[in-house]
């Protein structure tokens, strides 16, 4: 508990490769490897440590205030993954679609509003997400389904 109101960035664990892809077509869990699994749970646990810091619409940083779509790209970006900026451009191109009933921790959850995507968070597990809320609650935790989710993306192979 300690740590989930953490104020700094505590790791920078880094990789060298980038993956991405535009695939667009939805597997079943299986098809993550063991390593890729793990890594999505390090992700997670990495991000869940900014709960309690401050949402900054249009802004990237962890410790003084992301966005939605700015903190998701800076999580990934700490493990050497190049994601768009912006939550709509992610939830067209990143990664590959998954099932719901598959959703696994470092998945990325988009949620739609007026039939557009606008706003992502990352799954950590549980039924839980972590997120960049609003200028109101900050990076806090929230039960996957708050909102319907619209579409599922893993990033992480």
């Amino acid at each position: 508990a300690a740590q989930a109101n953490a104020k700094k960035t505590t790791s920078t664990k880094k990789s060298t490769s980038t993956k991405k892809s535009s695939s667009s077509k939805k597997v079943s869990a299986p098809n993550t490897s063991a390593k890729g699994k793990e890594k999505g749970q390090a992700i997670a646990s990495y991000a869940r440590q900014f709960v309690g810091n401050p949402y900054k619409y249009g802004r990237t940083s962890l410790t003084n205030g992301a966005d939605c779509s700015g903190f998701v790209q800076t999580i990934y970006k700490q493990f050497g993954y190049s994601i768009p900026r912006d939550s709509r451009s992610q939830s067209a191109g990143v990664g590959y679609e998954v099932n719901i009933g598959d959703r696994q921790p470092g998945d990325l959850i988009f949620y739609t509003k007026g039939g557009r995507v606008n706003h992502v968070a990352l799954y950590i597990g549980g039924g839980q997400v972590v997120h960049a809320s609003s200028p109101s609650s900050g990076i806090k935790i929230s039960s996957y389904n708050y909102r319907t989710p619209y579409k599922i993306r893993r990033v992480v192979r």
